[in-house]
Order: structure tokens, then C-alpha cells, then sequence
């Protein structure tokens, strides 16, 4: 082995230097690539998660709003006013429902929902239904003079499963561990 050594000459080492740079720099490029495809994959993920935090925070505000409009029928504003206040949450739930779909779409369950269009195919997902939910209990609120107890009791129950669903899907704890890596 020795006399193998001895008979290469300065172009053989120089070619065999050359091999193993080459190796070592192919593992090193291995290994950054696949580290850059993971950050890439987590800031998708993250991003997605903004992207649902938003929508979720319009959520939040609207469910917010029709509770105290339910809450303040027949005190802040009249009785006559109630239908018109009702009838501008309705469109933005319901809005937000559609929005809503692109986030969190409906589940493949056999053949349930297979006459109906793309996105409506399915089972709703549980944040979605929900909302659902709430729009019905909105839509049914206020025949009665004064405030809607039981709207009121309602929209409180469906916007904590919104929140219980949201959360699990975008994992704040989960969140925080992987903004702490990226920087």
C-alpha cells in the first residue's frame, strides 16, 4: 500500500484533494438545501397560519358585535332598528363563512354532498359549522322585545368552538416554538 502511495505523483493527489473537496462540499450542499427546504416548508406553514389568524380575527369581531347587538335590542338602539343591525351581520357571517371555506375546507365523507358545487362537496369543517351555527342563531334572534338571552348564551357557546377549532388549527404554542428558531 505504501509503494501505491509513493508511485502517485502531485496531478494524482492533486486529482484525489480535488474528489474529496468535491464530496465534501456535495454533503454540505446536501444538508443546507434540506435545511433551507424545511424553513421554506415552515414559513409557508406560518404564513398560511397569519393568513387564518386574520380571517379569524374578523370572525371574532363580528361574532362580538352581533352578541351586543342581540344583547342591546330595545336599549341602545329600538326595536325597529333590530332587523337592519340583523340583516348587515347576517351578510358578513355569512361572507366570512364563504372566505372561510378556502381555510378550513369541507372533509370527502362517501358520497355526502357530491351533487353540490367544488368547496361545498363534503362535510363542513367544525369551525365552519360553527359559524353556521351562529347564523342560524342570529337569524332567529329578536322577536321578542328587549334583548335575546338566549341568542346571547348561544353566540357565546359557537364562538368558543370557533376558537377551540382555530386554535387547534393554527397552534399558538406550536407558533411560538417555531418563530423562536427562525430567529
Amino acid at each position: 500500500m505504501q509503494e501505491f502511495f509513493e508511485s502517485l505523483g502531485i496531478e494524482h493527489w492533486l486529482a484525489i484533494g480535488s474528489a474529496v473537496l468535491a464530496l465534501a462540499s456535495f454533503i454540505l450542499n446536501l444538508r443546507l438545501v434540506n435545511r433551507q427546504e424545511k424553513r421554506d416548508a415552515i414559513a409557508m406553514k406560518m404564513a398560511h397560519d397569519s393568513d387564518v389568524i386574520r380571517w379569524a380575527d374578523e370572525v371574532i369581531a363580528l361574532l362580538a358585535a352581533a352578541q351586543e347587538t342581540v344583547a342591546e335590542k330595545g336599549v341602545s338602539f329600538g326595536e325597529s332598528e333590530f332587523p337592519i343591525r340583523r340583516s348587515a351581520v347576517r351578510a358578513q357571517l355569512s361572507a366570512l363563512i364563504d372566505r372561510g371555506r378556502l381555510f378550513f375546507p369541507n372533509r370527502e365523507d362517501g358520497d355526502y354532498g357530491k351533487e353540490k358545487e367544488a368547496g361545498f362537496q363534503g362535510r363542513r369543517h367544525p369551525a365552519l359549522d360553527a359559524l353556521v351555527d351562529a347564523y342560524g342563531v342570529i337569524d332567529k334572534s329578536g322577536y321578542s322585545p328587549g334583548p335575546d338571552r338566549d341568542a346571547i348564551a348561544a353566540l357565546t357557546t359557537q364562538r368558543r368552538k370557533f376558537m377551540a377549532e382555530v386554535f387547534q388549527a393554527v397552534d399558538p404554542v406550536r407558533r411560538g416554538e417555531k418563530l423562536k428558531e427562525f430567529t
